[in-house]
């Protein structure tokens, strides 16, 4: 950037700022995770399971994203509010009894989250959003361009809308809801946003993945709709006006997951050092992610993970989640046992069950064939494609 600007911009992400936001404010933020996660496993235990919503998903994650992204990330503090509001890119139908349990697990959560003296980060949110519409000191912002934003929280747009008001080309929102890798969702107006008329714009030109690459995604989420960020229902499959049509995708096949492990260790192995600065392997969860960690160390392949990843050139293989992937690109990405993602296993660690409602398991596979759509489409030149396809049983075996 130019010297005269790189000093009047600041770049960061939006917990981040929040946090250095409040810290000068002299607002105290105790932001931990993992006692946040273990009050709310504590609130299940004492509320959730056994009760009204096992009945539909059993897996205290579905229940913990309810929360997250359509309650607290959408700044609702009373059950009237919750009762009424529409739970977008959450398709499970919850009636008024269904929504009193989910106000009950809630209200237990808090309770022990306020008790143990810690916040969440959907808190440190609304914290800022909270000293932010004090109106007084106002952050000396006269623009904020925002990308990814189909995946912020609606208090997050909120709050950064409040850091500029209605200012002429105040706001610059970026965002696909086709690229959402988490689960509720909002409209701009509820943010006060109106992008009507020659304010909203949709872009069209796809400038990083070759033709072979997009088409090979678009196919994963073809038959499935989306909001997209201003509310409008959009196909899965769009037309997409594309500037780069040399690629390739690699389809690799295997009996068993050690041979399909080796074909990936080959692959990676033929690659040059400076090959391998622009390489990614993403895995679905942090389960798998281990364990590709371990594999490529002991095979002697440079490893970087994601989250210790800044954007500068290294000589090392990234490894990381879909999720921690996005808004990145690579030359080549790997993704191991890629459809073993779109099987009946949660998005995340949680565990594997077969009594999860219909309803409840259509809005798990959406997801996750939304998160390995934004896996597919971070690749530039080289998709590869891993599975383990058991071999059919001998034909005497098959006839038993």
């Amino acid at each position: 950037m130019s010297p005269s600007i790189a000093e009047k911009v600041d770049f960061s992400s939006l917990h981040a700022w929040a946090q250095e936001f409040l810290r000068v404010r002299g607002v105290q933020v105790r932001l931990h995770k993992e006692k946040a996660d273990t009050a709310f496993s504590l609130a299940w235990a004492h509320v959730g399971r056994g009760g009204r919503l096992a009945e539909i998903d059993p897996t205290p994650l579905y229940w913990q994203q309810e929360i997250d992204h359509v309650i607290k990330g959408r700044g609702i503090t009373t059950f009237d509010a919750y009762a009424n509001v529409p739970r977008r890119r959450r398709r499970t139908v919850l009636r008024r009894p269904h929504r009193q349990a989910v106000w009950e697990l809630y209200e237990a959560y808090e309770a022990l989250r306020v008790e143990k003296g810690v916040h969440d980060f959907n808190d440190v949110l609304s914290l800022a959003l909270a000293e932010a519409a004090r109106g007084t000191e106002r952050p000396p912002y006269s623009a904020v361009v925002v990308d990814e934003v189909q995946d912020l929280t609606l208090v997050g747009v909120r709050l950064l809308h409040t850091l500029v008001g209605d200012a002429p080309n105040g706001l610059l929102l970026v965002g696909d809801g086709q690229q959402a890798v988490y689960p509720g969702g909002f409209r701009l107006t509820d943010a006060g946003i109106d992008i009507r008329g020659d304010r909203g714009q949709v872009l069209r030109t796809n400038y990083r993945n070759s033709k072979q690459i997009l088409d090979a995604a678009l196919d994963v989420v073809a038959d499935d709709t989306f909001d997209d960020i201003d509310g409008l229902r959009t196909l899965g499959r769009r037309d997409v006006d594309l500037t780069y049509h040399d690629g390739q995708v690699v389809r690799v096949a295997k009996p068993t997951a050690a041979e399909h492990d080796q074909a990936l260790l080959a692959a990676l192995r033929d690659l040059s050092a400076a090959e391998r600065a622009d390489t990614a392997v993403l895995c679905p969860s942090v389960r798998a992610i281990g364990d590709y960690q371990r594999l490529l160390t002991r095979a002697g392949i440079p490893v970087c993970m994601l989250e210790h990843y800044d954007g500068r050139p290294v000589d090392a293989v990234k490894l990381g989640s879909y999720r921690r992937a996005k808004g990145l690109e690579f030359k080549r990405v790997y993704l191991p046992r890629h459809d073993a993602a779109l099987g009946s296993a949660p998005p995340t660690d949680g565990p594997a069950t077969t009594a999860r409602a219909p309803e409840t398991a259509a809005e798990h596979e959406e997801l996750r064939r939304c998160q390995l759509f934004v896996a597919m489409t971070r690749a530039r030149d080289v998709l590869w494609l891993g599975s383990v396809v058991a071999s059919p049983p001998p034909p005497s075996q098959a006839l038993t």
